[in-house]
């Protein structure tokens, strides 16, 4: 592993003092387990953030493009990167996810960031999947809220994350199993 445990350790210490979202470790356990098991060597990240599950990913070995929005992250990330000395694996752009254009296949497409955009996402980067690829999208329980104890912004988002649980079990070009791990990942693989 190129990356000591400290790093990632701190790494998440920040991001818990600093109200960054980042997956949970029963979720990036999950994930790490899907890159081995699918033998994953290159992968699209929407939504960077400080970089954590990117720099997790790339010390198995895997070639990352993660996209982020947010400039503050962005130059995190970038400086993450390369304290972990990762910047050959992980290539960081910054740009909104539903504007950039990349031209590249992937064996996986992590889906972690504006959850009302989550079906966008999806959507648009099904075609740079591979034929065997798969799809993970994280966050999908959303931290079990219950629809009629939020405020009104919050139960609209929870709405949509239903609305797109939906869509993925309807979804007739993509079979997807929702796994009650983490917060709730789906993992989708063309039919």
């Amino acid at each position: 592993m190129k990356t000591k445990k400290n790093f990632i350790y701190n790494l998440k210490e920040f991001a818990i003092k600093n109200d960054v979202p980042i997956i949970n470790d029963e979720g990036l356990a999950f994930l790490l387990e899907l890159i081995t098991k699918y033998n994953v060597k290159h992968i699209l990240e929407i939504g960077t953030a400080i970089g954590y599950s990117a720099i997790n990913m790339a010390n198995l070995d895997t070639k990352i493009i993660t996209v982020e929005r947010d400039y503050f992250m962005y130059n995190e990330a970038l400086k993450n990167i390369k304290e972990a000395d990762l910047e050959e694996n992980i290539q960081v752009l910054y740009a909104d996810a539903l504007e950039v254009e990349i031209n590249h296949t992937f064996d996986l497409i992590f889906i972690d960031a504006a959850k009302a955009q989550y079906q966008k996402f999806f959507e648009k980067f099904k075609f740079n999947l591979n034929p065997q690829g798969i799809i993970v999208c994280d966050n999908l329980n959303f931290h079990n809220l219950d629809i009629n104890e939020v405020s009104r912004g919050t139960r609209q988002l929870l709405k949509k994350i239903q609305k797109f649980k939906d869509f993925l079990k309807e979804n007739e070009e993509f079979d997807t199993i929702i796994y009650d791990i983490g917060d709730g990942i789906s993992v989708s693989k063309r039919r």
